[in-house]
């Protein structure tokens, strides 16, 4: 008969360690307990088992909760009905041993927080105004953990306006707000659950072990191997750096470059010697500065005064307060110590060698309950090299989205939660050609626009545009390579159809600068203004224009001129309907002056021709062509105003013909023209003048009118003249003569003949 006992007959009854798990009631046995805990840091747990089943399928352990606790105190029963200390966790990793005695698998298991699962998801995402508080709620719910307790924080942390998780673990982004909230955290286990309790001073420090049953106190004595006592108490002293500085950039107070400096509460000689300065320090106020160089000090400051330790007390647990105390010397004050960190190690073989005494030790690090383990910051923060791509955003109806700074809005391709919006992102920065107090360059990217952006520092929390790129949306102003001699400025009319722009053409023989005004253009010059055409000037106004000189004007014109009031293009032959059929009579006239001078030469004789025509000051056909091109011709958005260049070139070739000689100056007014002149009116003219008017002329002189004739002049009236020349010979003719007199009516001379 074989009396060894089965698998069946081993249970956890009377065992100091024991497991509970999804397999059931003992179906798994401890053998080896490793924990490794301590403050802002996971717990690890290492335990070996021996399973019942030899084929344990890893989806009945792996991902789920494990509860293993570890005999604190013997109770009045049997060994094992104690109080207990609980270690609750998730399996991690399940490592399959070989086979023992009696039908039974050696299986090793790594238990973890849940929060562990936060490093098995990575992101890219940006946190807006959000606490850290904020975000491991929102991270725990989300992975499905229960909230932590939060209540040993004292000093709520400040919002993050804008923050990014830039391929990182959700566990290293929150660890990295962690540290840089000078937050801390451990764990804190029960039956069937863990918790995470974060606090940011030694008021949040958690009391005794509740397995301690209210028992504060530990027993202390050098080298002793009794159960529960500290065995080993080394206390070590480190040289801290005397303060902490820093300082960043806010470009909002160019004036004053934020920053602090902390001292160290920790007295060293000369330490104030031993700065710790750092930039940039990620701050913008000096009231940000103050609060992050306080942690930056604390965190050093709790590496001054360590306890380094090893015991066999069941009750030191990572968060939790404890005072040592020395039976053999009572005159010893400890002060109240606080674990940060232990390693335990259990071994129980009892189910080989049924009675041996299980093995316990733990080897810990300490520090005074009145210092908060503030951590540094050991994360590292994620840093973007070179640029990335992003596009402006904005509210939905807009086009254009800055604020006062000119900073606009974007979002990330690589945010899968971006709403597109202008909510996604903070006020992004945009670089300009050029910057001052308010001069200097604004172009501002539009909604909808490809932009790219670099990091300041490297840091993913500072984003700065740094240009726009076109893509298929957004293609390029003018078709290319086809237009690629083009440099050109284009912006389109804010919810409109229309644009502004400046191109310059650079093609040999082809360069042009074209500008175009979509409404206005607003020029003021406070000195002088200087411009020289060498060619043809067309300008086109269509509606009204008005000229104002407050000193002198001066034109001077080389060849003819032509002045049409009344009518433009086509219409400028209309404002000779009043005078056409004078046009022949007064080349005549022009003709006849002439001749009384002595002929005027050639020129006279083409003026008068040209005069007799109507067409003097006219363009022909090929000009009035032209002139549609510069008035109505198409947009000139497709050709940066090539056409309307041609057409203007054209119309300034063509009024290279409108006279036959220069010099010429022609009026033609359509309906009436007024001259008024204050003081005096002076004509000159060299050799023939002609007035016609085709029905009355009348003229007032109020005093006196001297007329004067170098020779003979001449008053024609049907068939009345009268004739005066030089010699003083005067001829009157005409057919009736009648003179009436109311007074005497005298003739004097030395001969009077009557018939």
């Amino acid at each position: 008969m074989n009396d060894q006992p089965s698998s069946s007959d081993f249970i956890q009854a009377s065992r100091v360690l024991k497991v509970k798990s999804t397999l059931g009631e003992d179906q798994l046995l401890p053998e080896r307990l490793t924990v490794e805990e301590g403050v802002s840091q996971l717990f690890d747990i290492r335990l070996t088992v021996r399973a019942k089943k030899e084929a344990v399928k890893p989806e009945e352990l792996i991902g789920r909760l494990v509860d293993v606790s570890v005999e604190v105190q013997q109770g009045d029963g049997e060994e094992g009905s104690g109080v207990r200390r609980p270690f609750n966790g998730l399996v991690t990793e399940l490592h399959e041993g070989p086979p023992i005695t009696r039908g039974m698998r050696s299986y090793a298991m790594t238990i973890r927080p849940q929060m562990w699962l936060l490093s098995r998801r990575s992101d890219c995402r940006i946190w807006m105004d959000k606490t850290a508080v904020e975000v491991v709620e929102t991270l725990f719910s989300e992975h499905g953990i229960p909230a932590p307790d939060t209540s040993g924080i004292i000093s709520p942390p400040p919002a993050q306006h804008y923050s990014v998780q830039w391929n990182e673990t959700d566990l290293d982004y929150l660890t990295r707000r962690f540290e840089e909230d000078g937050l801390f955290y451990w764990f804190s286990h029960e039956d069937g659950s863990h918790k995470l309790h974060v606090a940011d001073s030694a008021s949040g420090w958690l009391g005794p072990s509740p397995a301690a049953q209210g028992e504060g106190t530990v027993r202390l004595a050098q080298g002793s191997s009794d159960r529960n006592h500290i065995n080993d108490w080394a206390r070590r002293f480190s040289y801290v750096s005397g303060q902490r500085a820093g300082a960043d950039w806010n470009f909002e107070t160019p004036g004053m470059v934020p920053g602090t400096m902390t001292p160290s509460l920790v007295q060293m000689p000369d330490a104030t010697k031993r700065e710790l300065y750092e930039y940039p320090a990620r701050i913008k106020t000096v009231e940000e500065a103050e609060r992050a160089q306080k942690l930056r000090t604390q965190s050093i400051e709790a590496d001054h005064d360590r306890v380094f330790g090893s015991s066999t007390s069941r009750i030191l647990e990572a968060g939790r307060r404890f005072t040592p105390y020395e039976v053999a010397h009572p005159e010893h004050a400890y002060e109240e110590h606080v674990i940060i960190r232990a390693s335990h190690n259990i071994v129980d073989l009892s189910y080989e060698t049924n009675g041996n005494e299980p093995e316990y030790r733990n080897h810990f690090e300490a520090i005074p309950a009145r210092v908060p383990l503030t951590p540094h910051r050991s994360t590292k923060r994620p840093r973007i090299e070179g640029t990335q791509v992003a596009i402006v955003a904005g509210p939905e109806g807009e086009e254009i989205h800055p604020d006062q700074y000119g900073r606009i809005k974007l979002w990330f391709p690589w945010d899968r939660k971006a709403k597109k919006d202008g909510t996604d992102t903070c006020w992004v920065r945009v670089s300009q050609a050029w910057g001052g107090g308010t001069w200097g360059a604004q172009v501002i990217p539009r909604i909808g626009m490809e932009v790219m952006v670099a990091f300041v520092d490297g840091d993913p929390d500072k984003p700065l545009v740094i240009g726009v790129v076109n893509n298929p949306a957004n293609s390029v102003p003018y078709d290319l390579p086809a237009n690629k001699t083009r440099m050109v400025l284009r912006s389109n009319s804010h919810k409109g159809d229309g644009f502004n722009e400046i191109t310059f053409e650079d093609e040999a023989g082809k360069e042009n600068q074209f500008f175009h005004a979509q409404k206005d253009q607003t020029t003021r010059v406070l000195n002088d203004r200087t411009k020289r055409i060498d060619r043809h000037e067309v300008a086109s106004v269509g509606g009204n224009r008005a000229v104002e000189v407050s000193g002198n004007q001066k034109h001077e014109i080389g060849g003819s001129v032509n002045t049409v009031v009344g009518g433009t293009g086509p219409m400028a032959m209309m404002a000779m309907a009043g005078v056409q059929a004078l046009s022949g009579q007064t080349a005549g006239l022009l003709s006849q002056a002439a001749q009384i001078a002595g002929g005027g030469g050639p020129g006279v004789a083409a003026f008068a021709t040209t005069l007799a025509s109507s067409a003097l000051g006219f363009l022909g056909a090929g000009g009035l062509s032209s002139r549609e091109g510069v008035v109505s011709g198409p947009s000139p958005r497709a050709d940066a105003g090539t056409a309307l260049a041609g057409s203007g070139s054209g119309v300034g070739s063509d009024a290279s013909g409108l006279f036959p000689l220069p010099g010429i100056m022609n009026t033609i007014i359509g309906s009436f023209q007024s001259t008024s002149v204050g003081i005096a009116k002076t004509e000159q003219v060299g050799v023939s003048k002609v007035t016609n008017v085709g029905q009355t002329s009348m003229e007032n002189v109020g005093k006196a009118k001297k007329l004067t004739v170098g020779e003979e002049y001449v008053i024609e009236v049907g068939k009345s003249s009268m004739t005066m020349k030089k010699d003083g010979t005067i001829i009157i003719k005409g057919v009736t003569f009648h003179f009436e007199a109311e007074g005497s009516f005298q003739q004097i001379g030395k001969v009077i003949d009557l018939n």
